[in-house]
This record gives C-alpha cells, sequence and structure tokens, in this order.
C-alpha cells in the first residue's frame, strides 16, 4: 500500500488520480481548500477500495503549508501528486495582480516547498518514492491573454526536469505530466468561457488525463505527455519560429 498525497484533490485531475490510487487499496491524503468537496473525494476512494483523509487547507498560505508538514509527519508519504493550480485569463493590463500572485503562490512556491520537505522525508527514511508535477503544453511557448499562467507552467516544466537528474541517486523519480486542454473546471475557474481554446475538437476529459499520466509514472517515466495530438504539438514547436507559435496560441485564446 502506498501513501499519496494530492494537491488539489476536490476535484478535476487530483479527484481522478486520488480514484486510481483507491482501486489499488492505497491510503490517499487529499489536500485542498474545498473542505466539502475534499469529503466527496474521500467518500468515493473509501467505496473503491482505498482509504482516505482530508486536509482543507489553502497551500497560498504558509500557515496552511505548515500545517500540512506537521499533520503528515508521522506519514510516510511515499508519492506526491502536486496538481493543484489556478490560472487567470485575459489581457495582463487588466487583470488582477492580486490574482496573479496567488496563482504564483499556488503553481510555484507551494509546489516547490512541498517537493522540497516531501522529497527530503523521503531522502531521509530512506523511501524510494515518486513525486509527479503537472505541468502542461503550456510550458512550451508563450501564452497571450493567459501569460503568466503559461510561464508558471514553464517553470514546473523546468524545476522538474532538473530534479529528475538530482533525486535520481537518492533512488526518488520525479516526473512531469504535460496535459493539453483538458475539461477539468480550470476553464470555468480561470474564465476561459470567453476563449476559443476549449471550443476546439480533441480537448481530452480527466478520467482518460489522469489514466494515461497514471500509467506512465507508475511504469518510471519521467515525462508524460497525454494524447498523441499533445505530444505532436510539443514536438513541432522545436521546429517552428517561437513567435509563430505564440501568435498560433494567442489566436487560439484571443477573447471572443
Amino acid at each position: 500500500m502506498m501513501h499519496v498525497l494530492i494537491t488539489g484533490a476536490s476535484r478535476g485531475l487530483g479527484r481522478e488520480f486520488a480514484y486510481l490510487h483507491a482501486q489499488q487499496g492505497d491510503h490517499v491524503l487529499l489536500v485542498g481548500r474545498d473542505a466539502t468537496a475534499l469529503f466527496e473525494t474521500k467518500f468515493h476512494v473509501e467505496r473503491l477500495g482505498g482509504t482516505a483523509t482530508v486536509f482543507p487547507y489553502d497551500l497560498t498560505k504558509l500557515t496552511h503549508r505548515l500545517a500540512l508538514f506537521r499533520a503528515t509527519e508521522q506519514i510516510p508519504v511515499d508519492c506526491v501528486i502536486n496538481n493543484a493550480g489556478i490560472g487567470v485569463f485575459g489581457s495582463f493590463l487588466e487583470t488582477s495582480f492580486e490574482d496573479e500572485s496567488r496563482m504564483i503562490a499556488l503553481n510555484i512556491e507551494a509546489l516547490t516547498h512541498v517537493t522540497k520537505i516531501y522529497a527530503s522525508r523521503m531522502k531521509e527514511h530512506g523511501i524510494k518514492g515518486r513525486i509527479i508535477h503537472l505541468a502542461s503544453t503550456a510550458a512550451f511557448e508563450g501564452g497571450p491573454w493567459l501569460s503568466v499562467y503559461y510561464a508558471t507552467k514553464a517553470y514546473v516544466l523546468h524545476f522538474s526536469e532538473g530534479l529528475t537528474e538530482e533525486l535520481a541517486p537518492d533512488g526518488i523519480q520525479v516526473s512531469v505530466v504535460c496535459p493539453g486542454a483538458t475539461h477539468t473546471g480550470f476553464e470555468s475557474a480561470a474564465k476561459l468561457e470567453q476563449s476559443r481554446l476549449f471550443l476546439r475538437p480533441g480537448v481530452m476529459d480527466a478520467p482518460t488525463v489522469a489514466r494515461i499520466a497514471y500509467q506512465g509514472y507508475m511504469k518510471g517515466k519521467t515525462f508524460i505527455v497525454p494524447g498523441f495530438g499533445n505530444a505532436w504539438y510539443i514536438f513541432s514547436t522545436r521546429f517552428l519560429p517561437r513567435r509563430y507559435v505564440t501568435k498560433q496560441a494567442g489566436e487560439v485564446q484571443r477573447p471572443r
């Protein structure tokens, strides 16, 4: 049985990861702001054969992160899924700096802090663990009208790739998952209904993306891109002019 800590476990991909681990009889530690939604996840996890503990913390707040670390100090966490993330859509000159600061705090600061604490514990206790980071195909380009969000995902990608090599000698696997547009509820939270991004064909659903990612990191893969179309898109960006790629992203995301 694994002890799996999942951030952003209230809904979307985080909830789907919890269900997949529950089917293996794992114990999942569910972290998120929405206590009611977390307990719904816990209910279904237990129906699927797993066990769950709820930690209703806002990871953008340092005191909440410290409380989480203290509450889990005696639990031998051997898998961390850093799934929590938010986006802010709109013109950079018109979006709220407070919203963007909160996004940076969650997508970058909290992810880095959580990783440092649990990777350190894994090394200290000789746990051959896994750390899974959710980046995005957005990590490979600039993203007009989502400029700060895209930048946070580029950080997650490069941070993960560096840690893959750093932590390998300690037997700790670091995997980064780069989904494309996925129906998770993120689009509503980020106010992306005004964008054409989620109106295109080929947008994947959360259960499918989570299953592909789960199968990948459980097999030891360190770089996972769900969906052939997304993989081809990432590959193609290596050969196209960066300005062209960014311009095309802007056309897709331009507010209607």
